[in-house]
C-alpha cells in the first residue's frame, strides 16, 4: 500500500540520489584541483573507472524509482541502495589511500542518511556495517593482501586505533543521529496532530461561519470586505468573489465610511426591489487586542417590516370607528354654520349687508364640505392609476414653480435629474407632489427652506423632499398618514394619507426621517416601469 510514510520515503531517496551525484561532481573537481597531491596516481583509471560508475549507478537509480514494483518495495530498496554506497565509500577510500584516505568522512555521511531516511535501526544496521567493512579492509591493506602503500612510519596499533576510532564515531553518529530523528519523529507526530486539530478547528469555523443563518461579513480598517459568508450572498444577491476587496458601501449605500459601529437599518436593491437590512457593525481586534477592521452582522427585515406593515394597516381598520366619528366631527361644524346662516337669512329682519355675510359664510363653508367629501372619496375608494409614459424631471420642476407662485417666501433649493420617465399616473402623482410640498412648506411656517432632489438608481427614481421646520416626533410619525390625523388647524388630515395611497397603488414606498426643531424628509421611492431603465 502506498502510504504517506512510503512517499516520504520514496520522495528522501530522490533526494539522495541528487546528493550522491553532488558527491561525485565533488570529487570530480577535487581531483582536478590536488591532482599532484594524490599519492594514488597508478591507481587513477580505477578511480575514472569509479566516477564512472557512480554516475551510472546514480542514473539507474532514477530510472528503477519509476517502476512501480520499486515502490511497493521502497524500504527495502532504499536499504540495498545504502549498503551500495557503503561499499562505493570504500572503495573510494581504498584508491584514495586506505588509511590515509581523505574520504572516510563520507562514511559518516551515509550513516547520517541513513538514520533521517530509513530511522533509528537503519542507521545502527549501515554504521555497523560501514565499521567493519572498514576494518576489514585497513587489515587487508595492512597485510598487503590488498596492494594499496601506505606511509612506512604506521604501525600496527595505529592501524587498530584508526579501525576503533572509526568504528565509534560511525557508531556514535548513529546512536545521535537516532536519538535526533526520533525526537524529530514525535515532534513531527506532535506537529501534525496539532496541524489536523488546527485544520479541524479551521474548517469547523469555517462551517459554522458559512451555515449561520445571518449575513456576516468582515473589513479592514477602511472598509474593504475581506469575509462575506453564504448567507449574505444570499440575502444581498452578491457573490463574494466578485465583492472581494470592494468597499462595503457599494453593497450597503446607508453604512458610512468608516461603517457606523452599533445597530442600523437601511435599505439595499436586490432584483429590481428594496428590500430592508437590519444591520449590527462592531470593531474586529486581532489576537493581539489591535483593531484591524470591522465585522458586521445583519439579516433581512423585509418581511418583519412588510408584517408590520400589515399590522399598521389592520389598525387602520380597526380604527374605522375612529374615523367615522372624526368624519362626522369634520362635518358637524361648516354644516352647523350653514344651518346657523340659513336660519336667520329665514327670519327676514336683515340687512342687505348681513344677509351677504351670511350667504357668503354659507358658501364658504359648502366648499369646505365639498372639499372635505372628495379628498376622503379620493383616500376611501381610489380609481385605478391610469398609467402612461412621462418625464417625471417636468412633472416636478411644474409642481415647484407653482409651489412658488402660490407661496412667494419660501425658498426651493432643487437638484433634479433631467429626463427621468417613469410610467404612472400623471395626474396623482401630481397630487402626491403637491400634498407633500404643501404640507412641507406650512411645516416651515411658509416662510423656510425646502430641499428637493430627483434621481435614479437602477429600475427606481427616487424623490427626496427635505424642510427645515418644526419636525415631527417619533410618536406623531407612525400616525401621519392616518386620515384625519392632522397637527393643522385647519387641515384635514387627509393629504398625506392620500399621497401614501397613490404611492402604495404604484408598488413604491414613502419613508419618513424627522427629528422636532430639525425638520422632515421624505423620501418617495418609486419603480420607474421601464423595461430598461
Amino acid at each position: 500500500m502506498w502510504t504517506n510514510n512510503s512517499q516520504i520515503l520514496f520522495r528522501s531517496l530522490y533526494i539522495l540520489t541528487i546528493f550522491r551525484f553532488t558527491i561525485a561532481i565533488f570529487i570530480v573537481g577535487l581531483r582536478k584541483i590536488l591532482r599532484n597531491e594524490i599519492p594514488v596516481d597508478k591507481y587513477t583509471e580505477l578511480l575514472n573507472i569509479w566516477i564512472f560508475l557512480l554516475f551510472l549507478l546514480t542514473f539507474i537509480y532514477i530510472f528503477i524509482l519509476k517502476f512501480n514494483i520499486v515502490k511497493k518495495h521502497i524500504r527495502k530498496f532504499a536499504y540495498l541502495q545504502l549498503l551500495i554506497d557503503v561499499i562505493i565509500v570504500e572503495v573510494l577510500i581504498l584508491l584514495t589511500g586506505g588509511i590515509e584516505s581523505w574520504f572516510s568522512f563520507l562514511l559518516i555521511l551515509v550513516t547520517i542518511a541513513a538514520s533521517v531516511i530509513i530511522g533509528k535501526k537503519g542507521g545502527y544496521i549501515v554504521a555497523i556495517f560501514s565499521a567493519l567493512l572498514y576494518g576489514i579492509l585497513i587489515d587487508l591493506q595492512y597485510y598487503n593482501i590488498i596492494p594499496i602503500p601506505f606511509t612506512i612510519s604506521y604501525h600496527v596499533k595505529d592501524f587498530f586505533y584508526n579501525i576503533i576510532i572509526n568504528f565509534f564515531g560511525l557508531y556514535l553518529t548513529a546512536v545521535l543521529m537516532g536519538f535526533l530523528v526520533n525526537r524529530l519523529e514525535k515532534t513531527s507526530v506532535t506537529l501534525q496532530k496539532k496541524d489536523t486539530d488546527l485544520k479541524e478547528l479551521s474548517k469547523f469555523q469555517s462551517e459554522i461561519i458559512e451555515n449561520i443563518p445571518s449575513g456576516l461579513f468582515t473589513t479592514d480598517k477602511e472598509g474593504k470586505i475581506i469575509l462575506f459568508n453564504k448567507s449574505a450572498e444570499k440575502i444581498t444577491g452578491k457573490k463574494f468573489s466578485d465583492i472581494k476587496r470592494h468597499n462595503i458601501k457599494e453593497i450597503f449605500p446607508f453604512l458610512g465610511i468608516p461603517p457606523k459601529i452599533g445597530r442600523s437599518q437601511g435599505i439595499i436593491i436586490k432584483d429590481k426591489q428594496a428590500r430592508h437590512i437590519g444591520m449590527n457593525v462592531s470593531i474586529y481586534y486581532n489576537s493581539e487586542g489591535k483593531h484591524v477592521g470591522f465585522i458586521g452582522t445583519f439579516q433581512d427585515v423585509t418581511y418583519i417590516i412588510k408584517m408590520e406593515q400589515e399590522i399598521k394597516n389592520k389598525e387602520r381598520l380597526a380604527a374605522i370607528g375612529e374615523l367615522s366619528a372624526s368624519i362626522a366631527h369634520e362635518l358637524r361644524n361648516p354644516l352647523a354654520s350653514i344651518k346657523s346662516s340659513f336660519e336667520m337669512l329665514r327670519e327676514g329682519n336683515l340687512s342687505e349687508a348681513t344677509k351677504k355675510r351670511l350667504m357668503d359664510i354659507a358658501i364658504s363653508e359648502m366648499d369646505r364640505l365639498n372639499s372635505i367629501v372628495t379628498d376622503f372619496l379620493v383616500y376611501s375608494k381610489p380609481n385605478p392609476p391610469q398609467k402612461k409614459l412621462f418625464i417625471l424631471s417636468t412633472i416636478v420642476k411644474e409642481v415647484i414653480d407653482s409651489i412658488k407662485r402660490t407661496y412667494i417666501n419660501i425658498k426651493i433649493t432643487e437638484k433634479i435629474k433631467e429626463g427621468l420617465r417613469v410610467v404612472a399616473d400623471e395626474q396623482k402623482i401630481r397630487q402626491v407632489l403637491w400634498n407633500i410640498l404643501v404640507n412641507a412648506v406650512e411645516a416651515t411656517n411658509k416662510i423656510g427652506e425646502i430641499f428637493v432632489i430627483l434621481e435614479n438608481k437602477n429600475h427606481d427614481v427616487i424623490l427626496k423632499i427635505k424642510d427645515n421646520g418644526c419636525g415631527i416626533s417619533k410618536e406623531e410619525i407612525e400616525k401621519i398618514f392616518y386620515p384625519f390625523f392632522s397637527k393643522k388647524k385647519d387641515g384635514t388630515g387627509l393629504g398625506l394619507a392620500i399621497a401614501y395611497r397613490i404611492i402604495e397603488e404604484h408598488g413604491g414606498s414613502i419613508l419618513v426621517d424627522s427629528e422636532v426643531g430639525k425638520g422632515t424628509e421624505f423620501i418617495i421611492i418609486l419603480p420607474s416601469g421601464l423595461k430598461n431603465s
